[in-house]
Formats: C-alpha cells, structure tokens, sequence
C-alpha cells in the first residue's frame, strides 16, 4: 500500500488483501484500539497508517509522515465499508470519501482530508 496527498484529498492505493485487512482492523475496533499498517514507502512520502477507534465521526489526517484515520464506534460500521473490497473488485477500481457523501448521518469530520482508494493489481 502507499498514499499521495493531492490538495485536500488522500489517495491510497492498495491491493484488495491490504484494504480487507484495513476494514477488518476498523470493524473489530473499540474505543481505544488501534492498528498500523506500513506503507511502501519507496512510492510514498509517507510511511504508516494508523486507525484508532476513538472521539467522534471520522477524520483522516496527516503527522509528519504518517497517516491516523481516527473514527467513532458509532460511525465505525459504515467507515469499514469503504475499505471492504470483495475477491472480484478489478485492479483500477476507484471508490471515494468526500464531504460530499450522501451520509446522513455525516461520516467525515470537517476537518478532515478526503479520502480516494484505488484498488491496484494484487501482483504490483
């Protein structure tokens, strides 16, 4: 897996194994768990992102090199979704994040970044 910041909008690119494992870490979370995922970071300015099951709604952000996807237990089974990539998803697939989404309730704190995932061939 690796992230590009482009403007307001985080691109992180991932096989569907890698996003499968993502989803799992935010569906299993409870209020004060996290994961960490390493990122390619030969691709990448950036090098690990972590999720936290903590606060309120969902905010993605970046700190230094590293990106936290925090995000509550009450928006936590929606979030998931958007990582949850099934065994025929097609290399090059695109789903997105944005404040825009129809959520109601809203998912995304408006602080946060954007989010686009772009699913990549399981042999890059």
């Amino acid at each position: 897996m690796f992230a590009e910041l482009k403007n307001k909008e985080l691109h992180l690119h991932g096989k569907a194994a890698e996003l499968n494992a993502v989803a799992r870490s935010i569906h299993k979370g409870r209020h004060g768990t996290s994961a960490y995922f390493d990122l390619c970071s030969s691709t990448s300015l950036f090098s690990t992102l972590h999720t936290k099951c903590h606060g309120k709604l969902a905010t993605i952000e970046i700190k230094e090199s590293d990106i936290y996807i925090t995000y509550s237990e009450s928006v936590k089974n929606h979030l998931y979704t958007y990582f949850s990539m099934p065994s025929g998803t097609q290399p090059g697939a695109l789903f997105s994040l944005t404040h825009l989404s129809r959520d109601n309730p809203p998912l995304l704190a408006d602080s946060s970044l954007e989010l686009i995932i772009h699913v990549i061939s399981s042999e890059t």
